[in-house]
């Protein structure tokens, strides 16, 4: 059986038009904890392992072309298929749904990165292991975000990585000193952690109300990656 790999194309959400790169939820993370659930390929039944929070990215998978989609790319890559970036991509991100799920498959993405230097690339990922194996391999278009709520949370704080950490309220936004990132901003460059709102909370509409006045102390924040992604 011949296993193809399928890119979605988004021209909303992101700040600017990116091809994603998407595995099953779950099935495919590892050390996810907090927000772990796998969806039965074939069924759609959902397996709710995590308490913390609903896997978004999991919520699609509700329909079965979704679910037919990111389990070709899976299948594509377990059977040793090697990823190409489709001609006109200038913003990847890997993985709205999935994680790296071995050193040999990061690997991987980190030599397109290497091979497309004029890509720029991001990825969440609770696999912080993998990441720290490579830590002084990372090449300069990559940009990493620690997700935490995974197994290897000590790992991102103690070794000060760029995160994420999904909050509840602006409030708890703000206990941490954090600005909120609605649409990938400041997960496609920078240094800088960032919030996310609980999307099974709030719409994006109602997220982009709540956090305009907050991010306003972190106006500066934004302006950097924008000049870095825009160049």
């Amino acid at each position: 059986m011949e296993f193809k790999q399928k890119w979605v194309y988004k021209k909303t959400y992101y700040p600017r038009p990116t091809y994603e790169f998407n595995l099953p939820a779950g099935h495919s993370c590892p050390f996810a904890k907090d927000c772990k659930i796998k969806v039965d390929r074939h069924t759609g039944k959902f397996d709710t392992m995590g308490k913390g929070y609903r896997c978004y990215a999991a919520i699609a998978e509700r329909f079965p072309g979704v679910r037919k989609t990111r389990w070709e790319n899976f299948e594509f890559v377990l059977h040793g298929g090697k990823i190409e970036l489709p001609k006109d991509a200038k913003y990847v991100r890997i993985h709205s749904s999935g994680d790296f799920y071995n050193q040999d498959y990061f690997d991987q993405w980190l030599k397109i990165c290497r091979e497309n230097p004029n890509v720029i690339f991001w990825a969440f990922t609770k696999s912080i292991r993998f990441w720290l194996a490579r830590i002084n391999e990372i090449p300069s278009n990559l940009t990493m975000i620690g997700s935490l709520g995974g197994h290897e949370d000590h790992l991102v704080l103690e070794h000060k990585l760029k995160h994420s950490r999904v909050v509840k309220s602006i409030e708890e936004a703000r206990q941490y000193d954090l600005p909120i990132d609605n649409d990938d901003t400041l997960a496609m460059a920078g240094k800088y952690s960032f919030a996310l709102l609980d999307n099974t909370k709030f719409t994006l509409s109602e997220r982009q109300v709540l956090t305009d006045a907050h991010n306003q102390y972190y106006k500066h924040i934004f302006d950097e990656v924008y000049s870095i992604i825009d160049k």
